[in-house]
């Protein structure tokens, strides 16, 4: 750094460090709004709490935190920040949800660590999967794919070096296989030897083949975690915060093409851009947004925030309105200079609780002569750097609109900096009004949610402090223009800092300076040495004095993770120094410091808890299918609290927004339902779907009618719908060659002869059709009919499948996510009562090229309630970072060996070598 520069930013801090203190500028501090409908996704310990509590086991634990994460996210090119895979929960499931598999991998290590369970971070081949220990083994875990794998048993779960090799069992018909496990104990698979369900629908033998033993590989550097952020919303008077659930640019005259997808428009005022992670490296790698359209499949996971804040400028307020003042005051008229002549200024800080995409700030000045001053700047790094926005260079009233984009996008807080100079007259250069306008991003799949009947809502607030955070930038140059003082750093492409002479310790060192006194600070990152150590220091009187909080010096793989907090913080600290100090005697590219994160909690001069109002408007679906919008305010006077909203209609409703501020915000609100009705209601309580033996398993069947070789669809040997493999939940392409396709003008018969009368219970078919027919909308227009004989001459009728699904009525354990999107499926029709037949009829009358994958006899069913049991929020502060040592595992694989479980009482099959 040159000295001019390193002076210059002295001077800047030194002169925040003595601006005169107004009261804090937020009223209600880390508010919370949750449903128990979903778990609660403010910080990680929220989160491990809501999802896991109420389950009494560590296998139940994990099963529930497997299950939240693959309908948290959707699949996709991962969200890089900074350079860096996203892998923290909280922001990736705040806030983006693009995630592939080393970043789920990434966030499973990091939640079961939090557990305190030990964790192995997995590449296998074109794939990428972790492992949790408990129960006395490790234990695969895959929330990208989607798959829980169990050993033959049925309930073990499988560990990575098992699901690939050979074996065999019953379930195989003891057939010796590679990746036996992968293939017919899946728990997420359409069948044995089927698809998997909730992801895009691959075929379990690709399973079986990224598991080969020979392609594991043990990462043992790293485990791709990261947990240093936690949701911030923070209330001010007049202050609103509206979480859209869908995008808010769908028509956007603004929009642009996006170059991935080619046909793709999205407004860049409305998301934070990723990078084509995917393009090779000699290409240009360009920036897009990853949240493809769609109603309710492909990638429509983004949503946007709307939150506007007008402070109050009159004196007695203004006070509470501005973050930092410097020879200014408010007037009857608006905020001018305190001195004549003398320049002044008001900062306003405008946060986002969800990442910031961009900022309109709107604003009424007045400047009476040319030798008045008035300019606007902001900053994303708490005032270490400002961007001059708008400079009045006329005189007279000045009224501007100014939306903000590069200059605000990825950030959480924006500091707005408003310059005034009145020459000759204080009052000749004026604020007169200004207005934020800030457009957020949400992964609207884990926004709270309601559901069908009785859902409970909790709003609380934690520690009344606010929270300056601090995220520098290793992947660019700019990241050095955030520091104070640097010494011997290198940085390279790599989104990390390292020595650039191993001669001498390197650091670097940030500053942070707080409106009122500070309470407590937490600091950290990602490490990583090969020789000598790395240290965190903090500082609370300028640097006269440093503290070591920690050392990190253990030089041997995994590297990790940590986070200090401080709380011993003297008496009236308004400013604190950090200090990331390393040693090496290695060359710079075996790793150093990267994902730094910096907070600091300050006090609230006025908290007066209240009262908030809460609206969430969401759309009832009908019998029809048709949306009826309603809505519900609640005027919470006493935090915490409880309360109901009942939701109408037939199936899960399609919640549109969220809105939170303090009372009187937006004027007199009604608090109630908007139609004045409560629809009552019970909780919606989910279902565990066990099906019985499926009596149709490799039984001879006809049929009346050709099939299409369309698509490499056709059934040549009329084995493929009795062979026991269920197809994917996904119509189109090669989907079509599982089975035989008939067009709409055919009608034809599937006829399955059991061998003998059999107790008959229920029956399934798995239909797939065209790729745009979605059975949650009521789009399948099909019919199949099922009869049943004892002799094939006389049918009778058992009814009728009901293709027109509701997603309340799906079993828990079909692992659909709602927004997933489905558009082929194994349905599901009960006999009124067991019926006893040796001949099935399946009758269909397609309304479309129909194709059949698999049809199903079934000896006996069984649904049985199933809770998902989150847990609402019992008073605990869970918020502060907790430190999460990475246990040490192994660097070499053990061998297991898989027995095949068969009558002779069990023969080797295979060894890992």
């Amino acid at each position: 750094m040159k000295k001019s520069q390193f002076l210059h930013i002295v001077v800047i801090v030194a002169t925040f460090a003595l601006l005169p203190s107004p009261h804090a500028h937020a009223d209600l501090c880390n508010v919370k709004v949750v449903t128990d409908a979903t778990p609660d996704y403010t910080d990680m310990g929220s989160l491990i709490h809501s999802a896991t509590d109420n389950w009494p086991d560590t296998s139940n634990k994990v099963w529930a935190i497997w299950y939240w994460n693959i309908f948290a996210r959707r699949v996709a090119v991962p969200m890089a920040f900074h350079g860096r895979e996203l892998r923290d929960p909280i922001r990736q499931f705040n806030d983006y949800g693009y995630a592939a598999c080393s970043t789920m991998a990434g966030v499973n290590c990091t939640l079961f660590a939090a557990m305190g369970l030990p964790v192995k971070f997995w590449d296998i081949c074109n794939h990428t999967v972790m492992e949790a220990e408990f129960d006395g083994k490790y234990h695969m875990i895959d929330s990208d794919l989607c798959g829980l794998y169990t050993l033959c048993d049925g309930h073990t779960l499988a560990g990575v070096d098992e699901i690939g090799q050979e074996g065999a069992c019953a379930a195989s018909n003891w057939k010796v296989e590679p990746g036996h496990i992968a293939k017919y104990h899946c728990l997420s698979s359409s069948s044995p030897n089927g698809y998997m369900i909730a992801c895009e629908g691959r075929p379990m033998s690709d399973l079986a083949d990224d598991f080969n033993p020979r392609g594991l590989k043990l990462r043992t550097t790293h485990a791709g975690w990261d947990f240093s952020y936690r949701y911030i919303l923070n209330l001010r008077p007049n202050e609103i915060y509206t979480r859209s659930y869908q995008r808010l640019d769908a028509g956007s005259t603004n929009a642009v093409l996006q170059p991935r997808t080619k046909v793709y428009r999205a407004d860049p005022a409305c998301y934070v851009p990723n990078y084509d992670l995917e393009a090779p490296k000699t290409a240009a790698r360009v920036l897009y947004d990853p949240a493809y359209p769609g109603e309710e499949g492909g990638r429509n996971l983004r949503g946007n925030g709307l939150r506007t804040y007008t402070p109050d400028l009159r004196a007695e307020a203004f006070p509470l309105s501005a973050w930092l003042v410097d020879n200014v005051m408010a007037s009857t008229a608006g905020v001018i200079p305190a001195n004549a002549g003398k320049p002044g200024s008001v900062i306003f800080c405008v946060e986002g609780a969800n990442v910031i995409t961009s900022l309109k700030i709107c604003a009424a000045l007045t400047r009476k002569t040319s030798a008045d001053q008035i300019a606007i700047a902001v900053s994303t790094d708490n005032g270490m750097n400002w961007k001059e926005i708008y400079t009045a260079d006329s005189a007279g009233p000045q009224s501007i609109e100014k939306q903000l984009i590069a200059e605000v996008n990825g950030a959480y807080a924006v500091l707005v900096r408003v310059s005034l100079m009145g020459q000759a007259v204080a009052a000749n250069a004026m604020l007169q009004s200004i207005r934020f306008e800030a457009v957020t991003q949400l992964n609207n799949l884990n926004q709270p949610q309601l559901r069908f009947g009785r859902n409970t809502v909790y709003v609380g607030a934690g520690e009344q402090t606010e929270s300056i955070v601090f995220n520098p930038d290793f992947s660019t140059t700019n990241s050095k223009a955030s520091a104070l003082v640097e010494q011997n750093i290198l940085r390279t492409n790599d989104p990390a800092i390292h020595c650039a002479s191993t001669k001498e310790e390197c650091y670097v060192v940030y500053k942070i300076d707080a409106p009122t006194d500070v309470t407590r600070v937490t600091y950290g990152a990602g490490m990583g040495r090969r020789s000598g150590h790395i240290d965190f220091r903090h500082s609370f009187d300028g640097g006269k004095t440093w503290v070591q909080s920690y050392s990190f010096t253990n030089n041997n793989p995994p590297f990790d993770v940590h986070y200090e907090t401080v709380t011993n913080v003297p008496s009236g600290t308004r400013s604190v120094l950090f200090k990331y100090a390393m040693t090496s005697s290695a060359e710079y590219y075996t790793f150093g410091i990267g994902g730094v994160r910096m907070e600091v909690n300050h006090k609230v001069a006025v908290s007066s808890g209240g009262p908030v109002e809460v609206t969430f408007n969401w759309s009832e679906r009908q019998k029809d299918y048709k949306l009826v919008p309603r809505s519900h305010t609640q005027l919470i006077d006493k935090l915490p609290m409880t309360y109901t909203i009942d939701v109408g209609g037939v199936d899960h409703p399609v919640v549109d927004s969220l809105t939170i501020n303090l009372k009187g915000a937006r004027g007199d609100l009604k608090c109630g339902y908007s139609d004045g009705k409560d629809v009552g209601g019970e909780k919606w309580v989910g279902k565990w779907a066990t099906y019985g033996k499926n009596l149709a398993l490799g039984k001879p069947y006809t049929v009346s009618a050709p099939s299409s070789t369309q698509w490499s669809a056709g059934d040549p040997d009329g084995k493929k719908l009795t062979d026991g493999i269920v197809g994917s939940n996904h119509s189109g392409g090669l989907s079509y060659r599982n089975g035989p396709l008939w067009g709409a003008t055919q009608k034809p018969e599937i006829v399955v002869d059991l061998g003998e009368a059999q107790k008959c219970a229920a029956f399934r078919i798995h239909l797939e059709g065209a790729p745009w027919w979605n059975p949650m909308k009521g789009e399948v227009k099909d019919q199949v009919e099922v009869l049943t004989s004892l002799d094939g001459q006389t049918f009778t009728s058992v009814g009728f499948f009901d293709f027109e699904l509701r997603w309340k009525d799906l079993p828990v354990n079909a692992y659909v996510s709602v927004g997933g999107g489905v558009t082929a499926y194994n349905y599901f029709l009960a006999a009124p009562a067991p019926v006893t037949a040796r001949y099935i009829k399946y009758k269909l009358t397609p309304a479309r090229a129909l194709g059949v994958t698999e049809v199903q006899v079934l000896d006996s069913y069984q649904f049985e309630p199933f809770d998902l049991r989150i847990a609402l929020p019992d008073g605990k502060d869970r918020s502060q970072f907790t430190d999460y040592p990475l246990k040490r595992v192994p660097t070499l694989v053990y061998k297991r060996v898989l027995k095949i479980m068969g009558p002779d009482g069990g023969k080797l099959v295979s060894e890992l070598p």
